[in-house]
């Protein structure tokens, strides 16, 4: 019967795959079919590294949602009070127990996780070369996965808060393939376990990967893993972790492959908008993004460019002024931000963000969304300089990075938090605010459009609630304080 099932799943999940090595990958939404392991190849096992990737970029996942979270649940963006009903309660920060606007982010994350264990359980082929590399490849993808959502559904590792509510290890494939629907009992581990085996998941997938297994940036790599496990250490942050943080982001800074390279001044606001996929997609600043083409795209109601972008057809999601006005007029970053045609409804008015265009050369809602890029690298090595007292090697760098923007070097001012302004900045729309603000302890401080204007660090905001549905699925799972009601 296995073998049935396998066939079937294959069948029904060809049209999702290409060749592992072609620059461009097919994705689908959803898999349909159940699909129970027993590899037989290594072109099946390619197949099923590559189904983890329609998860990865899912709506739900790092195609739109949990980069919309990073800035929506922050002092960043707002929505218009014209809109057509879309993030409404993220933005005003009204969810609960029972009203939870995050059950999407938990499927597919924990989806991300089952296809991986998928490949990285598998015992009967022959330990190749390339088979070793793509259970690297999985490995880099579950401690990914598992990273954002102990980022998300749990408290922050330095905040002495909660620390047994960490998220499930679900390390071997489920009862019911990568269907996570399926009922398992797994309690929650503890935070500190999770973050143990993201890194042992993380270090495990680089060591393995082979560096030229993939060319093309929608997909993960040693350099990614380089780069995501940089992170874990610095929102880790225990003794030791912030000089490894540095070492890790040195590598990815100095990676080879040498298509790796820090984005210049000149080709800046080409990178993010110009319709020409020559010079937006694949490009060197990139780490990871997320593919899109005519064929498949996250579409009209989900891509970026449909709330950010001006001209998107749900079109929404703004910037407060508060925030643009702290930018000098000559910056460079201001050229992708755009006053004209906000709504007038909103006060005060906000600001339209062009990194998420509408449309590309390809057509609609076609353009890649860029997940991970090379100057994330050199904030995190930046932060980690200034909580090891490091200053001044701290704020050379953000002086260079803030020189290269058109913005005035620092003077003055803690540097931890010249790193958190500047790099606020430099990453608006992209995602990253929220678990910035989280990993620091810092509260999150709206001042206008907004609701819940206020929410200090020890605040249950900071910690999305599980599903309900998943509560019942799961009788070992518990909710975290404050949720339960």
């Amino acid at each position: 019967m296995k073998k049935n099932i396998l066939k079937i799943a294959l069948i029904a999940l060809f049209p999702l795959f290409v060749a592992c090595d072609e620059d461009r990958l097919d994705l689908t939404p959803e898999i349909g079919d159940v699909f129970t392991g027993d590899l037989k190849s290594e072109e099946e096992m390619g197949y099923a590294v590559n189904a983890i990737y329609s998860s990865l970029g899912s709506s739900s996942g790092f195609g739109a949602d949990i980069l919309i979270d990073g800035d929506l649940i922050s002092d960043n963006v707002f929505v218009s009070t014209t809109n057509d009903g879309y993030h409404l309660t993220k933005s005003n920060m009204a969810w609960s127990g029972v009203s939870n606007p995050f059950s999407g982010e938990w499927r597919s994350l924990y989806t991300v996780v089952q296809r991986s264990n998928m490949v990285i359980n598998e015992r009967s082929l022959e330990n190749t070369d390339k088979v070793k590399s793509l259970k690297g490849e999985a490995k880099i993808s579950r401690g990914l996965a598992y990273f954002y959502l102990v980022q998300m559904f749990s408290a922050n590792p330095t905040s002495g808060l909660n620390q047994e509510y960490g998220v499930p290890l679900v390390l071997e494939l489920s009862p019911g393939g990568v269907d996570f629907t399926t009922k398992m009992d797994i309690a929650r581990s503890t935070v500190d376990e999770v973050y143990a085996q993201i890194i042992s998941d993380l270090e495990q997938g680089i060591s393995e990967m082979s560096p030229t297994q993939r060319t093309s940036k929608t997909f993960l790599s040693p350099t990614a893993g380089r780069h995501i496990l940089s992170k874990v250490y610095l929102t880790r942050g225990k003794a030791g972790d912030y000089e490894k943080a540095i070492q890790l982001a040195d590598e990815v800074l100095t990676s080879s492959p040498s298509n790796f390279k820090l984005i210049d001044k000149a080709n800046y606001v080409t990178y993010f908008s110009s319709t020409d996929i020559t010079k937006s997609e694949d490009q060197n600043e990139t780490i990871f993004e997320i593919d899109q083409t005519i064929k498949n795209t996250l579409g009209v109601n989900s891509h970026l460019g449909a709330f950010y972008s001006n001209t998107g057809a749900h079109r929404s999601l703004l910037l407060r002024r508060t925030f643009f006005d702290t930018f000098e007029t000559a910056d460079i970053r201001t050229g992708l931000m755009s006053t004209a045609g906000t709504p007038v409804t909103d006060n005060p008015l906000g600001v339209w963000s062009k990194k998420w265009s509408r449309n590309t050369s390809q057509g609609n809602y076609t353009g890649n969304v860029k997940v991970f890029r090379m100057t994330e690298a050199l904030f995190v090595k930046m932060e980690a300089l200034a909580k090891l007292g490091r200053s001044a090697e701290a704020t050379t760098l953000l002086n260079e990075l803030a020189v290269s923007r058109n913005a005035t070097p620092y003077t003055s001012g803690d540097v931890l938090q010249n790193v958190l302004i500047e790099k606020r900045k430099e990453f608006f729309t992209e995602g990253h605010r929220f678990f910035d603000l989280k990993r620091n302890n810092l509260p999150i401080n709206k001042e206008t459009n907004c609701t819940t204007c206020d929410v200090s660090p020890a605040d249950r905001l900071f910690v999305f609630p599980v599903d309900r549905v998943e509560l019942g699925r799961n009788t070992l799972m518990t909710q975290y304080p404050g949720w339960d009601q």
